[in-house]
């Protein structure tokens, strides 16, 4: 997993790279075995509030997750719980690709009668 940090106006502490880099970890088991992610954090303070930007790099798709908030924990925390959610939607359509048979009973009646006369 390729990770890179940008501080704009707020310097990247140790805190903030164990905190991303052990919730990517939790992300990257989500997805199964994909090739390498590449992730770009980028840390932002206006006025009052720090701004948290994740951007994860999949497969030629972008999947951001985005917070601001006044205390550096719960703008990481709200942006890597919308990056989950994200990741968590986006497996789900991977999941839900492959075509099914009708039921038995929801098939017509010329198939069915169709069968019976090439069996017998």
């Amino acid at each position: 997993m390729n990770v890179s940090y940008t501080g704009r106006q707020q310097e990247v502490t140790p805190f903030v790279r164990k905190q991303v880099e052990t919730r990517l970890t939790k992300l990257a088991k989500i997805l199964g075995p994909r090739p390498a992610l590449e992730t770009h954090v980028i840390l932002a303070q206006e006025r009052h509030l720090i701004l948290v930007e994740i951007t994860l790099n999949l497969n030629d798709h972008a999947i951001v997750g985005a917070a601001g908030k006044r205390n550096l924990r719960e703008s990481l925390r709200a942006a890597l719980e919308h990056l989950e959610k994200q990741v968590l939607k986006q497996k789900s359509r991977w999941r839900v690709t492959h075509r099914h048979a009708r039921p038995q009973d929801a098939r017509s009646i010329r198939t069915l009668g169709a069968r019976t006369l090439k069996a017998a």
